[in-house]
């Protein structure tokens, strides 16, 4: 006698819906840890770029501005867009004579532990 292969069994129903559950918990669990990788890149990439725009903006200056003096100086808008905090160090003469080296750091606090990004420039009045 030929039987009918219409149709599924309830078993096979059963280890599709197990299967497609695995899945779907697996997929579940990742969230957590791809939103916090998302949320850190986008904190390092605002840093850069809030450290870029100073770097620029001191560029900008007459090397006899007052945020060009030696020493270590603070933003004056911090914290800058409520988590970061930007500050700059400008060592006179350095490497060489007539010239500045500005480093500029942006610090924030995430997930209970310190980031930041420092970015490097040199200056000269010779511009």
């Amino acid at each position: 006698m030929m039987r009918s292969n219409k149709g599924l069994s309830l078993v096979e129903i059963m280890i599709a819906i197990l299967i497609f559950g695995i899945g779907i918990t697996a997929a579940i669990r990742t969230l957590p840890v791809s939103n916090r990788a998302t949320t850190r890149a986008r904190n390092l990439t605002l840093a850069t770029n809030l450290a870029q725009q100073k770097i620029e903006e001191l560029m900008n200056l007459p090397t006899n501005d007052a945020d060009l003096t030696g020493g270590a100086h603070n933003d004056p808008d911090n914290p800058v867009d409520r988590i970061f905090t930007r500050t700059w160090v400008v060592a006179d003469n350095s490497p060489i004579v007539d010239m500045k080296r500005v480093d500029v750091t942006v610090v924030w606090t995430a997930d209970g532990s310190d980031n930041g990004v420092s970015l490097t420039t040199y200056l000269t009045s010779r511009r």
